[in-house]
């Protein structure tokens, strides 16, 4: 009898610890709940792939990522979602500042914590921005093309995002208020809407060319290059950088047809957002913020380059679009 009791003993001791050790590494467990806006560009997908690495080589954060398809009724309800399961964390491209906000109050009323990716959002269950710093961005674009004037009056064609995203409204700031301040009055802009669509934008700029002929065009995120160069051809002013007629062109972003447009001669200059560098902070971020930890800061800013013809080849491991060609294809 006695030996039974003993043996029952030791086999509640043994459950017991089992049971514990399973709790305790069950609660060492970390979930990050990602909801992007869209899947239609490859740039979300680089943006977080130093999330996803960083993870993998944790051992013990799990990502569920969850993608909108631009429509701010799914996005808010893919966030209640991620909520409701309890993630410790939430990191959030959103497609709309302002819509957005129900989504955070009921992020914030859980406890979750937000991180900003690619767009920034002013709340106050925000920790950290991921982000890029797209007034200086579209300066430098537009800095760009003021060093190729002339003096003669010339027609820049300006593509504008989105108006409801910050990032969008900051690169039409940043260009024209540079173009303004510079006294280069012989430069017009004329704005080509898009609200980052490539039908959009290509439709529009047919539009502009019925009317304008331009000097230059400044591609404010080159997902968008295609029906730029498109636009450019069905007006018959699609020539190689050096050759009569050459239309200057410049874009942001450094996505693939940024690249393949510059290879193929027709791009002079390319400003690169180095999309990759954002993963690797987002996950820092997120594991500070959970366990308590001060930041050193709540932002951090991919630090955009320009990349001219001739620096191409010479800069390709600095050029995310080049460095991981065979992933994204």
């Amino acid at each position: 009898m006695k030996k039974m009791v003993s043996l029952l003993l030791t086999l509640t001791m043994v459950l017991t610890f089992v049971c514990f050790s399973a709790s305790a590494e069950s609660d060492d467990r970390i979930t990050i709940g990602v909801s992007t806006d869209t899947a239609v560009t490859v740039f979300r997908k680089v943006e977080l792939m130093g999330l996803y690495s960083a993870a993998e080589a944790a051992g013990n954060v799990d990502v569920i990522e969850l993608c909108a398809d631009d429509d701010t009724t799914t996005q808010y309800t893919q966030i209640k979602s991620l909520i409701d399961q309890k993630v410790d964390v939430l990191v959030c491209c959103a497609i709309d500042q302002d819509a957005i906000l129900t989504a955070y109050d009921y992020a914030e009323a859980a406890g979750v914590p937000i991180i900003n990716y690619d767009r920034k959002v002013d709340h106050s269950d925000v920790r950290f921005t991921a982000m890029y710093d797209s007034y200086s961005d579209a300066q430098q674009l537009a800095n760009y093309l003021l060093s190729l004037d002339d003096g003669e009056d010339h027609v820049i064609f300006l593509t504008v995002g989105s108006l409801a995203d910050p990032n969008g409204i900051a690169r039409r700031a940043g260009f024209e208020e540079t173009i303004e301040a510079s006294g280069h009055t012989n430069l017009k802009v004329v704005e080509i809407m898009t609200d980052w669509k490539v039908d959009e934008c290509l439709t529009n700029m047919q539009n502009a060319l019925q009317v304008y002929t331009p000097w230059a065009v400044a591609n404010v995120s080159a997902h968008m290059d295609g029906s730029c160069m498109e636009a450019l051809d069905e007006a018959g002013l699609k020539h190689k950088c050096g050759e009569e007629g050459h239309v200057y062109y410049t874009s942001l972003s450094g996505e693939p047809p940024a690249v393949q447009f510059m290879r193929d001669g027709y791009t002079d200059q390319i400003f690169v957002i180095p999309a990759d560098t954002a993963g690797q902070a987002i996950f820092d971020a997120a594991m500070k913020i959970v366990k308590g930890e001060t930041l050193d800061s709540d932002v951090f800013y991919m630090p955009t380059f320009g990349v001219s013809p001739d620096q191409l080849d010479a800069m390709a491991d600095q050029i995310w679009t080049i460095k991981y060609a065979d992933l994204l294809n």
